[in-house]
């Protein structure tokens, strides 16, 4: 504690503690910033297992111990390293899944206007991207990377759940074709954009997903549902 903080009394002194205690918050976030920019940056470089927890503190500036006052392990800063990537997906799930967010879409509509959303949030976001392709190209789940939070099967159950329903919204309305399986349709869909998105980290040369995304889902969607019944209003 400083001088001034000694002889200040009073409101004088609650004021000036509570902005010490918000500056050293606000330095720790930053630090914890740093440090998860600098494994993001290394694991996509290098790959995991290849990445030590000493060479993501050298390369942030810090000291190990500064790593060890944020993430306990490896494991830990990959963690921070998803659950920092995630909550953009997980809102476009939450608005997918309440027809209040998107009046007068059908389910249809809210599904192909999801499909594209997370399309063009990978394009749009280098950060995610680059997260996206850590964990499904720069690392292996062995040993420790074993516990991480991709390694939980219910998050993917969930999506999978969340996307039959939708389509089990539009087979009620009279949407999906007759031939058309709800619980196969929500596999393939996922696995679709899923194998997007990686091919395309894999190698961009190989399609350009960044100019029209929609085209490479129309074909999808022509099949799944009758008419034009997935095309947003105009």
């Amino acid at each position: 504690m400083t001088t001034d903080t000694v002889r200040a009394s009073g409101p004088d002194r609650i004021s000036m503690v509570e902005s010490m205690a918000r500056k050293t918050k606000e330095e720790a976030e930053k630090t914890r910033c740093q440090l998860l920019d600098a494994a993001e940056q290394l694991f996509w470089e290098r790959g995991v297992i290849r990445t030590s927890l000493e060479d993501i503190a050298r390369h942030a500036g810090l000291t190990r111990g500064a790593l060890y006052w944020h993430f306990d392990n490896k494991v830990d800063l990959f963690n921070g390293m998803c659950d920092r990537a995630f909550p953009p997906f997980e809102h476009m799930m939450a608005e997918l899944m309440n027809p209040a967010c998107t009046p007068g879409l059908n389910p249809a509509q809210r599904l192909w206007r999801h499909s594209n959303g997370v399309l063009r949030l990978v394009m749009d976001e280098p950060r995610i991207a680059r997260v996206i392709g850590i964990i499904n190209l720069r690392c292996e789940y062995v040993g420790e990377m074993e516990q991480s939070h991709v390694m939980d099967r219910c998050w993917l159950q969930e999506k999978l759940g969340n996307m039959r329903q939708v389509l089990a919204e539009a087979d009620s309305a009279g949407l999906l074709r007759p031939e058309v399986d709800p619980v196969s349709a929500a596999a393939s869909l996922h696995a679709m954009i899923f194998g997007l998105i990686c091919n395309w980290l894999f190698n961009p040369d190989v399609y350009d997903l960044s100019c029209c995304p929609e085209k490479f889902l129309t074909p999808f969607f022509v099949g799944l549902f009758l008419q034009d019944s997935w095309l947003p209003p105009r």
